[in-house]
């Protein structure tokens, strides 16, 4: 692995369950990982759903190995692009070891927004 190609700050983050003021369940997103990763677009198609085209974009996240977290696919990822503060967030589908070499971690991702 190649650090320098690690040049992306990410945030992998974890849903949690908490109550409101009223008792209501509240979904709340949590970081429960911070690290620098490799952010590189697999595959782009076209696809219809309910009577409108949409673009699904695959996404492959490489990160450094850790035992300190396990990442799995109920997991997302949010990256803030620093230059025009445009926040991705990509849901991971699959979570790879390459090579069960416990150096990194491959992560294959939908992005599900890119908001200002």
């Amino acid at each position: 692995m190649q650090a320098g190609k690690l040049n992306r700050r990410i945030a992998v983050q974890t849903q949690a369950t908490t109550q409101d003021a009223f008792g209501q369940q509240l979904q709340t997103w949590t970081t429960a990982y911070p690290c620098w990763a490799s952010i590189d677009v697999q595959n782009s198609q076209l696809i219809y759903s309910t009577a409108e085209f949409i673009e699904k974009v695959t996404h492959r996240i490489t990160i450094r190995w850790t035992s300190s977290v396990v990442i799995t696919p109920a997991m997302r990822i949010v990256y803030v692009e620093p230059t025009t503060q445009v926040t991705h967030t990509y849901e991971i589908q699959a979570v790879l070891n390459d090579k069960q070499a416990n150096k990194q971690l491959i992560l294959i991702a939908y992005e599900l927004d890119g908001t200002e």
